[in-house]
């Protein structure tokens, strides 16, 4: 019976302090994240980003991490309200950050888009247009203020199929 203790007790031991103390390293939590991305476990895999950005905040790829659960909670878990917040937070702490126009559009993308506040849309999209207005992305926030609160599919049909009035030979 004294053998038993001898190793079931280390054993446990052993089992309690990895499942609750250990550190992991950078590199392994985002092996682990992007092996629950590989095997489309998705409220796992953003988890474990979390746990990244949290556990090395001063890493040369947290705002990369930040940017890439922004698009897992936005596409793959449809928690926009928590997308936009992961934007925001990448926006405030690393404003240097080449993904901050793209997280910049990102907000009022999902604003408009899929959470429908149209006045939070709008406001993001301005912001963007104050800071950039000469960038790629700015043609496109053009026309998503041109075009905010309409369906994309009526947009498509008016593309499609111009009026008739435009048009005087068919009258």
């Amino acid at each position: 019976m004294k053998q038993w203790y001898r190793m079931i007790l280390p054993l446990m031991a052993a089992a309690l302090i990895i499942g609750c103390g250990e550190k992991l390293t950078e590199d392994q939590l985002r092996a682990n994240a992007l092996d629950f991305e590989n095997r489309e476990q998705w409220q796992e895999a953003a988890q474990m980003y979390e746990r990244l950005v949290k556990a090395y905040p001063k890493s040369k790829r947290a705002e990369e991490t930040l940017y890439r659960l922004g698009v897992i909670y936005a596409n793959n878990l449809k928690g926009f309200e928590r997308s936009v917040e992961t934007y925001r937070r990448l926006v405030k702490k690393y404003p240097e950050s080449d993904y901050v126009i793209q997280s910049s559009f990102m907000i009022g993308y999902r604003y408009a888009n899929d959470i429908k506040d149209l006045k939070r849309a709008r406001q993001a999209y301005e912001d963007f247009m104050k800071k950039w207005p000469e960038h790629e992305l700015a043609a496109s926030v053009k026309w998503e203020l041109e075009h905010l609160g309409e369906d994309i599919s009526d947009i498509e049909l008016q593309l499609s199929n111009p009026s008739q009035s435009d048009n005087p030979q068919q009258q």
